[in-house]
């Protein structure tokens, strides 16, 4: 304000000093326009002069302010219709939110070109399109928000790759998804939704390769990944153990990332896939050597079930085993399942009814049962299979005490024999 006084001030002072030059040097001047000669006086001159350049200025504004006409009524035009674009975007997400989908789509629709983030609202009809399933307006007005922003195809792709997963359009998403990895490779969302696609494809090999790269990204340590791992790997092992195909299992067990193989539940999967292609031999050893720097009580029950070609040798292992461990459970269950394909009936029986009075296990009570029925101590096997059937409705334990065998086998050479059937 006190620079504009200033600017007023000056512009005084010039002007009366320059009409006091005038004055005091008052003369006469002459025009000449065409063959006319005009005489006037110096002070006409300059007032001739100023009214000429006020009559310029005035004109130049004038011919400005015509011709900023139309484009001052487009600002306004765009500025009420950028107004309401906002108010449509605004009522847009309620309708969506509230799950009305068509009208959703007609307000966020409606004046989107205006809207100051096209973007928002060409992903909110899309939605709202998806929810109507109308696939195809979702896919036209998602390249339209690509249009609209360039810069955010990672974020309507994976918009878009969300949207087909829950239509169950598993293919595109794949497409979609593939696409967005070759241009965000380490965007751990992407990957994950991925992930989930080849889940319900059932598309093990394509997972197994993606696997490494879950590990990487941290994403195997959820929940819902981890399901996908496990599945990943029950159905790889179990379609290679179906075909028997060991040499397959072993290939396959050793691309895997060691953070996997080093897991509890990979190693049951990989042994027991070897065991049911018929590569107990193999599964032995796998054990043998996982049990040499850790203890894992699944192993330790698929050793148990294992076709040894030495019994003694596994039996010597087993009982290695429980004295690293004495009173396990799992152990002594094992010692009895060898014991029992020794045939050493009365052996096994002890294991079992030891390892049962530590932790009821209903394969256990099965398994018991059976050998008793073998040794022919039918009361003792019935009092099993009650124990079994309870402990499978009730889940609570019971003291397992068996009676005194009235009617003991002939043994030979140590063993019992089973009775004669006719």
């Amino acid at each position: 304000m006190m620079r504009f006084i200033l600017l007023c001030v000056l512009l005084g002072l010039g002007g009366f000093w320059v009409a006091q030059q005038i004055l005091a040097h008052s003369g006469p001047s002459f025009i000449k326009w065409g063959s006319q000669v005009y005489e006037l006086t110096t002070a006409t001159l300059a007032l001739l002069v100023l009214g000429a350049c006020t009559v310029f200025y005035l004109g130049v504004t004038l011919v400005r302010e015509v011709l900023g006409l139309r484009q001052r009524y487009y600002r306004l035009r765009n500025h009420r219709l950028h107004t309401k674009a906002n108010r449509c975007l605004n009522q847009g997400l309620i309708q969506l939110t509230e799950g009305h989908w068509d009208r959703a789509e007609q307000l966020l629709t409606e004046h989107a070109e205006y809207s100051e983030t096209p973007l928002l609202n060409y992903l909110g009809a899309a939605r709202a399109a998806h929810m109507q399933e109308a696939p195809e307006r979702r896919d036209e007005l998602l390249r339209k928000a690509i249009e609209s922003d360039h810069s955010a195809q990672i974020a309507v792709g994976v918009s878009q790759a969300e949207m087909q997963l829950s239509a169950e359009q598993l293919e595109q998403a794949q497409a979609t998804l593939l696409n967005l990895r070759s241009l965000a490779p380490k965007n751990a969302y992407v990957t994950k939704l991925l992930a989930k696609v080849l889940y319900k494809q059932q598309n093990w090999e394509a997972l197994l390769d993606l696997l490494p790269d879950l590990q990487k990204l941290n994403l195997l340590n959820s929940e819902s990944m981890g399901h996908v791992q496990a599945a990943t790997l029950i159905g790889l092992f179990s379609q290679y153990a179906g075909q028997k195909n060991t040499e397959k299992l072993q290939t396959l067990w050793k691309k895997l990332p060691t953070a996997i193989r080093d897991q509890t539940e990979a190693m049951t999967v990989y042994t027991k896939a070897l065991h049911q292609a018929g590569g107990d031999q193999l599964a032995e050893q796998f054990i043998s050597n996982a049990h040499a720097n850790a203890w894992y009580p699944q192993l330790a029950d698929l050793y148990g079930r294992l076709d040894h070609l030495n019994l003694a040798l596994a039996v010597r292992k087993a009982e290695t085993w429980l004295a690293q461990q004495p009173s396990n459970p799992v152990s002594l269950l094992l010692l009895a399942r060898l014991h029992r394909q020794q045939q050493l009936w009365g052996v096994a029986k002890s294991y079992y009814e030891t390892s049962l009075n530590q932790a009821p296990d209903p394969e256990g009570y099965l398994e018991l049962a059976e050998l008793l029925e073998i040794m022919g101590e039918t009361r003792n096997a019935e009092h099993c299979y009650k124990l079994g059937l309870r402990y499978c409705i009730r889940q609570q334990g019971e003291r397992l005490v068996l009676a005194a065998s009235q009617h003991p086998k002939k043994a030979v050479e140590g063993r019992y024999q089973p009775a004669p059937t006719f």
